[in-house]
């Protein structure tokens, strides 16, 4: 009778979406890897196949926001490459899209390098609304931008308006049904979001149990009521996730009588704090010994939580200046040694990670564990959240900081981790309550270069070598829009790393002589080298300079603070007959520098 019922249910989803591909509309498919986009996806592919000789191309959409559940993440990707094997096969007119965010914009870019907070439910309320910052650029910007490209793609092919295919159901939550009911979310009637896009949401009216059974029959190579793009294993595979996910108890599904539970299996980003103290489907998973490689991640997730409060790991910075030509100094970004930090907790989970990977090959091999498929995917390590791409990203804009010691900073780390082998654990701390923010005061803001020459993004090696160096070029340095003399730099539409020349510099030419070699350069000549050598690229109009004002804010700040260091260790030295001890010195540095930055912050 249930098998009846959401047959009835899958042919009246199937109808709706055929007689929009009829109509001339193209359908996009918003496709995450969970169980509610999986069938939707299932449905609109047999809604198009059915509609047969249509021209109209049609979309899967998929974001990666680089810090996925490696589980989900590899799922759906598995599966977008078994669905372009389907449509390859049915020649049917389908593209398949995977959004990524900016670079900049990307979690390790924007919190190691930028020092961004991460989003938690504490700070994403503004004006009494619950926001999510990085939903918004992780996923809703790209996203839009591919729709934009394909409405235009659209229109150049004569088609009428794309209309989204989304995977929501009322069922799940209370607020998630509220939502919908503002939205007017219908299965039947195509509806126009607030940005004007359409949107279809063919499982709104469905049941959680409904979703199961249908993965149920898809599940069964006897049980398919038409051709799946997806293999029964396919499905298996997706009912295995959510069950570890949910404690063990989720959702069997074993053909016609497998059990079909409902299910609260909840997946998001790996380090996803808006989630609350804990993320429960993390938990269960790393249970199972088949996931327990994911338990550092979750360690990573606990420890940002710990440390959201602490203000000792942020930095007193100035946001922007009132008409007086005065800014006013708060805790807000990550201080520079934390980011630091993250950075070797990161590139240490991704080295334990492919050791993981490494020993389980090996295990393999000489039969000590038994040779499954589950066992042959675990060879290969399942996931890296610092890419050489991310960390010359990463590098740019820590050689920027006022506090960094030397040129190239985050390589510095990574051979650390990845050469010379050493590991840095993820302490396990207890949260702090939300305290005051405390406002330091007002401070008047000048020329960075009042009391010390501050160069920024100028190079003057660069200049020197760049005609013999790049002959081709037409100079050997830039302008800003403002006239400011700068290093060598090339543009594009947003932030850029060329991927293989970052590959190939982190993991080839910057070996132990190189990083040796660069620790008396001053941190920001990393950032002239990315710059000059075209590596990096810089978005068109005004950023560069606001880097080049970026690069002299550090270059004074670092100045001031090592002349007042060289008074006040002076004035010690004079007045202690022995030198004083490390610990110490580092208590008279951290003051110092808090004066510095409270002096000059802009």
């Amino acid at each position: 009778m249930m098998e009846q019922e959401i047959l009835s249910k899958m042919e009246a989803a199937i109808s709706v979406m055929q007689r929009y591909v009829e109509l001339g509309h193209s359908l996009s498919c918003a496709y995450s890897g969970g169980k509610d986009s999986t069938c939707a996806l299932v449905l609109m592919v047999e809604a198009i196949r059915r509609a047969g000789g249509t021209t109209i191309n049609h979309h899967v959409q998929s974001a990666d926001t680089t810090i996925e559940n490696p589980i989900i993440s590899n799922f759906l990707h598995s599966v977008l490459d078994e669905l372009q094997l389907y449509v390859e096969a049915s020649a049917l007119p389908v593209q398949i899209h995977v959004t990524t965010p900016s670079l900049a914009s990307q979690f390790v870019v924007s919190t190691i390098g930028r020092g961004t907070l991460v989003r938690t439910p504490e700070n994403g309320v503004r004006d009494g609304r619950r926001t999510r910052a990085c939903a918004d650029e992780w996923k809703v910007r790209p996203g839009g931008r591919l729709r934009t490209l394909l409405e235009r793609r659209a229109t150049d092919d004569g088609a009428r308006e794309v209309i989204t295919v989304l995977g929501l159901r009322r069922d799940e939550s209370i607020s998630r049904a509220v939502a919908m009911s503002e939205r007017r979310d219908s299965a039947e009637v195509a509806v126009r979001s607030r940005t004007g896009a359409l949107t279809l949401s063919p499982l709104s009216e469905w049941t959680s149990d409904d979703v199961w059974t249908m993965l149920a029959l898809l599940a069964d190579t006897e049980s398919l009521p038409f051709p799946s793009p997806l293999m029964p294993r396919t499905i298996h595979r997706l009912s295995e996730i959510y069950r570890a996910g949910n404690g063990g108890t989720c959702g069997v599904v074993v053909g016609d009588s497998g059990a079909r539970a409902a299910c609260g299996s909840r997946f998001g980003c790996s380090f996803c704090l808006v989630a609350g103290e804990r993320d429960k489907s993390l938990e269960a998973m790393i249970e199972d010994e088949q996931y327990g490689h994911l338990r550092p991640l979750n360690d990573f997730r606990n420890y940002l939580l710990a440390i959201q409060w602490d203000m000792s790991r942020r930095e007193l910075v100035g946001r922007s200046l009132s008409d007086a030509g005065y800014t006013r100094i708060q805790a807000d970004t990550y201080s520079y040694l934390t980011r630091v930090g993250l950075l070797k907790m990161l590139c240490s989970i991704d080295a334990a990670e492919r050791d993981r990977a490494e020993a389980h090959s090996g295990a393999l091999s000489s039969g000590s564990i038994p040779d499954t498929e589950e066992n042959r995917l675990l060879c290969e390590p399942q996931f890296e959240f610092v890419t050489p791409q991310q960390l010359v990203a990463i590098d740019f804009f820590l050689s920027m900081h006022h506090y960094a010691p030397h040129a190239f900073p985050a390589l510095a780390v990574w051979h650390d981790v990845n050469v010379l082998g050493r590991r840095y654990p993820i302490p396990t701390l207890e949260s702090l309550p939300k305290p005051d923010i405390v406002l330091h005061g007002w401070y008047p803001v000048g020329r960075y270069d009042k009391e010390a020459p501050a160069t920024g993004l100028r190079s003057f090696d660069a200049e020197q070598w760049n005609a013999y160096r790049h002959p081709g070029r037409p100079g050997r340095y830039a302008r800003t829009t403002g006239g400011e003399q700068t290093v060598y730099f090339e543009e594009a539409s947003q932030f850029e790393v060329d991927a293989e020349a970052a590959c190939l510099f982190v993991t080839c030419t910057y070996d132990t002589a190189f990083m040796l070699d660069t620790q008396h350069r001053d941190a920001i000549d990393s950032a002239h080298f990315w710059l000059n050598e075209g590596i990096v690229k810089l978005p068109i109009g005004i950023r560069v300079g606001r880097g080049d004002m970026r690069g002299r804010r550090a270059a004074s700040r670092r100045s001031i603070s090592r002349k007042l260091r060289s008074s006040r260790w002076m004035r010690k030295r004079h007045a202690c007959s022995s030198p004083a001890p490390t610990t110490q010195l580092s208590c008279w540095t951290r003051n110092i520098a808090t004066r510095s930055i409270q002096r000059i912050s802009g």
